[in-house]
């Protein structure tokens, strides 16, 4: 993994090199008419978005100059109905692995590791789509396979965001279920502390709980009515990858997780500069 991550940094970079920063900017003001009382002034979206007033400014004049935003005679903007000509191209019924499979892809290629996607089915996780390690050494894992929420690294990132009373029913069991290793959590509390740190960091970390000799990470998926849907994961042996290697892999699991959200329809509310 050493020689890995720096080089999915170099990729990130690359592939990013193409998108232009103000264009995202503005598309950031834009997305932010998403949260009520959807109409803002230029301070209320400079303060939303973390961008300085004049980006705000000159994203917003952008925006309105288009037709996609009105001012209001109190300085308030709001969407136009020019918006509804894109939601007349969106694609419904698309499965998830086949919207997923690109990001999938560049993910393997960033971290030259084991990617899995994986979704919830009768309260287990299961594995729906893979992109295995091109290394000789990796990690295997099945289509169809199915893993309880207490342990893993999908799995682990799915029970931390799942509503709290799904949440609790799991952790009411963890006593009861098969340790898979030595490291397998099987006390609650110390469970729902781990489920508390991944929300807050983003993404979760599996350290041989489900499968000794593996270490990987797992971040979130979300549709656009915000609920969690799936979850996505890299990982590899522990002789490659080591808990040096976990902040970087986080950080790019976490940017694929958000990708796939976001082609679901789905934009997170607060700060993009915010810690998750």
């Amino acid at each position: 993994m050493e020689e890995n991550l720096p080089a999915a940094t170099e990729r990130k970079t690359g592939e990013s090199r193409y998108a232009i920063e103000s264009v995202m900017k503005t598309l950031q003001v834009l997305f932010s008419f998403c949260e009520p009382p959807y109409r803002f002034t230029i301070g209320e979206l400079e303060s939303l978005t973390g961008l300085s007033k004049n980006q705000v400014f000159r994203s917003l004049k952008s925006l309105e100059e288009f037709g996609l935003l009105r001012m209001e005679a109190g300085g308030q903007y709001l969407v136009t109905a020019m918006v509804y000509n894109l939601s007349m191209a969106v694609e419904h019924d698309a499965p998830l692995e086949e919207l997923a499979q690109p990001i999938m892809e560049q993910l393997q290629q960033a971290t030259g590791e084991t990617v899995n996607l994986c979704c919830l089915l009768e309260g287990q996780s299961t594995i729906i789509a893979r992109r295995h390690s091109k290394q000789g050494l990796r990690l295997m894992s099945r289509l169809g396979e199915r893993m309880p929420l207490h342990a893993g690294a999908c799995p682990k990132a799915m029970l931390a965001h799942l509503p709290v009373e799904e949440q609790e029913k799991v952790l009411s069991m963890v006593p009861h279920y098969q340790k898979m290793t030595e490291k397998t959590v099987s006390d609650p509390n110390l469970l729902r502390i781990e489920l508390d740190q991944i929300r807050k960091r983003g993404y979760s970390i599996s350290d041989e709980d489900y499968e000794a000799g593996a270490i990987g990470v797992g971040a979130p998926i979300f549709g656009k009515n915000g609920k969690l849907i799936a979850a996505i994961s890299a990982g590899g042996p522990t002789i490659r990858v080591s808990q040096d290697d976990i902040p970087m892999l986080g950080q790019i699991t976490v940017e694929a997780a958000n990708k796939i959200s976001r082609i679901l329809g789905y934009f997170p509310t607060r700060r993009l500069d915010e810690p998750q």
